[in-house]
């Protein structure tokens, strides 16, 4: 009777091992596609997972990495516009578009731009006869730096439409002594100056706006305008100059020592220059010979032309002249 109850229980047991899966699980964890699933018996557990995004290029839309799956659109280029050294590029994927902008004249000459401040520079002085640079015999010449003094430089829009006008005055005084040798010479003489002048140029293209660098005589009062119209990189535009030229001069009484006379000349020149750029034009370039004038000029008259004079020719490069832009001029 005891074997036959415990025959049930035995069955019971059987029954219950074979209702199993009858192996250990193989997991394959979870994708954005299928959740996590037995590779053995293809049993699934939990739910999916979340996608893993590669976010949006210039080039591709957001998408997932494991199943391809796209959100949106891709990006728009950022572009950062073309330099002397590099093409239009796309700051994001680093797409290049067209060519590195042409480098501009200032860039090719090395030329390096100074703050504006009073300074000192020779000037010129020599006997002429005719308007031709003589020597004399017995007769010379001493000269001492011309001392310039900057006012209050002022900026205001033009009349031109899109410009704007930029006020420089200064003041240049000057001396120079005539000696005399009575025993040698005694008659009359003339003579002439050259002073240094500034002159306007353009940046990027090394054209100058036509000028005049030399004066000659006294007591007068002169006026100068003259504009030129440059295109660089697809832009047309003007650079423009008027300058008003007050002289004055005195002369002491002759002195001796010996059978030296001599006699002293003040010289002042009151200069005003109204130069007109287009409104935040940074090609605008004001400057001057850093030896300032070491000859005096034989010609008299000055004839203002348009002219495709460049700032430096074959003896002279940037070292030679003292450069300022106009742009910094106005914002120090």
């Amino acid at each position: 009777m005891k074997r036959k109850l415990l025959l049930p229980a035995m069955a019971g047991a059987i029954m219950l091992s074979l209702a199993g899966c009858g192996h250990e699980h193989v997991w394959v964890e979870a994708t954005c596609s299928t959740p996590k699933t037995c590779s053995e018996c293809g049993e699934t557990e939990g739910e999916v997972a979340d996608h893993k995004w590669i976010e949006a290029t210039c080039e591709k839309a957001k998408y997932c990495e494991v199943c391809g799956e796209t959100d949106g659109e891709p990006l728009s280029h950022e572009w950062l516009e073309a330099t002397y050294e590099e093409p239009k590029t796309c700051s994001l994927c680093g797409l290049t578009e067209g060519e590195s902008l042409p480098a501009p004249y200032g860039i090719e000459n090395n030329i390096t731009f100074e703050n504006l401040q009073d300074m000192e520079l020779p000037f010129a002085m020599a006997f002429k006869e005719n308007g031709q640079i003589v020597d004399k015999e017995g007769m010379w010449i001493e000269t001492e730096n011309a001392k310039i003094s900057f006012g209050e430089i002022t900026s205001k829009p033009s009349e031109m439409e899109g410009y704007t006008d930029i006020t420089i005055p200064y003041q240049m005084t000057f001396s120079a002594t005539v000696y005399q040798d009575i025993d040698i010479y005694s008659g009359s003489y003339g003579w002439g100056l050259s002073f240094p002048k500034f002159s306007v140029g353009d940046y990027y293209t090394g054209l100058v706006v036509p000028d005049r660098s030399t004066y000659t005589g006294g007591g007068d009062t002169d006026f100068l305008q003259s504009a030129k119209t440059y295109e660089w990189n697809e832009n047309v535009y003007s650079i423009g100059f008027s300058n008003s030229e007050e002289t004055s001069y005195s002369k002491s009484d002759w002195d001796y020592n010996g059978n030296i006379a001599f006699t002293t000349y003040n010289f002042k020149a009151d200069e005003t220059y109204v130069i007109i750029i287009p409104n935040c034009f940074d090609g605008a370039v004001f400057y001057i010979e850093r030896n300032g004038s070491t000859e005096v000029n034989s010609e008299n008259n000055y004839t203002i032309e348009e002219t495709e004079e460049y700032i430096f020719d074959e003896e002279h490069g940037a070292d030679y002249y003292i450069f300022y832009r106009l742009s910094d001029i106005i914002n120090n």
